[in-house]
């Protein structure tokens, strides 16, 4: 026989400590209600096992997520690496129509003049955030993109759970999207580790939200119930985030986006943002494992195959994604060899042997050694590099 309980049957009754009405309201699906009319003390426990607290009276009324953990510093929780848009490897002002710019983000924009610029947040908790500007005088209208694509590996863990995207975002004043728009979407691909810029196999958005952006920051949150249903876990194999502006007129001094707080996790609702590392180190752990730059200084030790080649080893701090792609500038005169006779010699060339996901050999054009005799490589030249991607 259905049964019920009377407001008045469960008010306080005195107990120590225990001094506010409270009641069990009943359970969702998933998610807190939203009908009905409740009260303040109001719990609901939904059948993915999280429980809701009404904290503001009303209908539905304003419902707090409860019984699960929200610990800012949990690794792994957020699958957005650098998220907070802390690692910028590869320097912290671009001027391009397609690319890497902050660690593991990828803007684009296709007939469009535009920058991307590292910026002080001023946001409470986050020091930086990527910035996406439409040049001033711009009039291509096409759109702008800055996307985050998950690998395979990192996504299979999502199958078949309830997810949320929160993300911090503002404006600058001649921002140009219609009604100060910015579109927010989630692709997901049948295809492994591709580039959601380059275009997923099967690709298929799970959602597509415009935000109505102001010049404060404002918190948002997108939420998804099980994307990856049981029936489609084998088939959905990969993700991508994409945040879009698309321009209208003329571009102003100030017109841009910034972002930065991104977070995709397995919740019901959204919780305080995290650091995919859990830190700032293993943040920058996740990010070399997708590309890696050397800096100026120390590069390795090797030996000289010959009177005019000299090969050094160069460990990278992290086991790559993948057997990475290797790059350097132009190290005419940049790298410094120095043997066990102690001459010296600036490099006229290079090439890389041997390269698997931890190590490299840059094999560099010397003259005047003895071969067989080891030496010290360094790199001498502000700006000059050697770098390794593993990215998607």
């Amino acid at each position: 026989m259905a049964q019920s309980i009377s407001q008045e049957a469960i008010g306080a009754t005195g107990l120590p400590g225990a001094t506010a009405a409270s009641r069990h309201a009943g359970a969702t699906t998933s998610g807190a209600p939203t009908s009905g009319t409740f009260a303040v003390g109001d719990y609901i426990i939904d059948q993915t096992g999280a429980m809701y607290v009404c904290t503001v009276a009303g209908t539905p009324g304003t419902w707090q997520l409860s019984g699960v953990s929200v610990n800012e510093n949990i690794a792994g929780k957020n699958f957005v690496i650098n998220g907070g848009m802390d690692i910028w490897q590869r320097g912290t002002t671009f001027a391009t129509g397609g690319g890497y710019t902050a660690d593991r983000w990828y803007c684009y924009a296709s007939g469009n003049a535009v920058a991307e610029t590292q910026v002080a947040s001023g946001l409470t908790g986050f020091k930086y955030a990527l910035q996406v500007q439409r040049n001033s005088g711009q009039t291509s209208t096409s759109a702008i993109y800055a996307t985050q694509s998950i690998e395979t590996l990192n996504t299979l863990p999502m199958a078949g759970q309830i997810v949320n995207l929160s993300f911090w975002a503002k404006c600058g004043a001649n921002y140009s999207g219609t009604s100060n728009q910015l579109t927010v979407q989630l692709i997901a691909g049948t295809g492994t580790d591709q580039n959601v810029i380059s275009g997923f196999t099967g690709a298929t958005a799970l959602f597509g939200n415009t935000v109505n952006l102001s010049t404060s920051w404002q918190r948002f949150t997108v939420q998804t119930n099980s994307f990856l249903t049981a029936s489609v876990a084998s088939t959905y194999t990969q993700l991508g985030i994409n945040f879009i502006e698309v321009p209208t007129g003329t571009a102003g001094a100030n017109d841009w986006f910034q972002i930065t707080g991104v977070q995709l996790e397995i919740a019901p609702q959204a919780t305080p943002f995290s650091r995919a590392g859990g830190s700032i180190g293993g943040e920058l752990a996740l990010c070399q494992r997708y590309y890696y730059q050397t800096a100026l200084g120390f590069l390795g030790v090797g030996s000289l195959s010959n009177s005019s080649s000299a090969d050094f080893g160069i460990r990278f701090p992290v086991t790559m994604r993948a057997t990475p792609t290797m790059f350097s500038t132009s190290i005419s005169s940049s790298l410094y060899v120095q043997s066990a006779a102690a001459s010296t010699s600036y490099s006229t060339a290079g090439n890389f042997y041997n390269t698997s996901v931890d190590t490299t050999t840059p094999r560099i054009t010397v003259s005047g050694y003895t071969a067989g005799q080891a030496c010290i490589v360094n790199s001498i030249v502000s700006g000059a590099y050697i770098s390794a991607s593993a990215e998607l």
